[in-house]
């Protein structure tokens, strides 16, 4: 939705509230995605997009303004460089918060260890690039950089990424500013 907003694109999208828990089925997700996850767009002529990249890309399509994932050249890789580390720290906080969700006896613990400390790696990556951040157009990168760490304070507020990620902390200053982000602010629906 962050993607849409910046396209200008969000008004012509109808949502629709759905909650994926890892532990039960939701139906009315399931008929469109059948993998059971979120999000997931359906194209009028009845094509189903399934996850934020293809649904973000098929956005950057629709629109004639800076793409939000460049089309070519170095502006793309690095782009797409910054997305898969934010994007690969959000799949290692789903998996950490798969398992803390267990009873303690059933975690495990060497899983969540690792889970942990390449998060860590990953933090410091995105705070070495944060720095560069304002010469770099916003693009699907600093989208999902920005989402992640919204996440890692909604699910893991214990975690205080900020005190030792200055170039981070002072740019998610920034990307909470945006309309995008104020509009699509998480809500805890479960």
């Amino acid at each position: 939705m962050i993607a849409a907003h910046e396209t200008g694109l969000s008004e012509k999208i109808t949502t629709v509230r759905s909650v994926a828990v890892r532990t039960r089925i939701n139906p009315d997700i399931v008929r469109d995605s059948p993998v059971g996850r979120i999000p997931v767009l359906v194209l009028d002529g009845g094509i189903v997009l399934s996850g934020s990249f293809a649904i973000c890309d098929y956005l950057d399509s629709l629109h004639g303004g800076r793409k939000l994932i460049p089309l070519q050249g170095e502006s793309r890789w690095r782009e797409l460089e910054l997305h898969g580390v934010a994007d690969g720290l959000l799949d290692l906080l789903l998996i950490w918060r798969g398992e803390t969700m267990k009873p303690e006896s059933q975690r495990n613990t060497e899983l969540c260890d690792s889970c942990i400390a390449r998060a860590r790696h990953c933090l410091i990556w995105l705070d070495e690039r944060a720095g560069e951040f304002s010469d770099e157009d916003f693009g699907i990168g600093q989208i999902t950089a920005g989402i992640v760490l919204d996440y890692l304070d909604f699910r893991f507020p214990e975690v205080d990424w900020r005190a030792s990620n200055r170039n981070l902390r002072e740019w998610h200053k920034l990307f909470c500013k945006r309309p995008s982000s104020k509009a699509t602010e998480i809500v805890n629906d479960e």
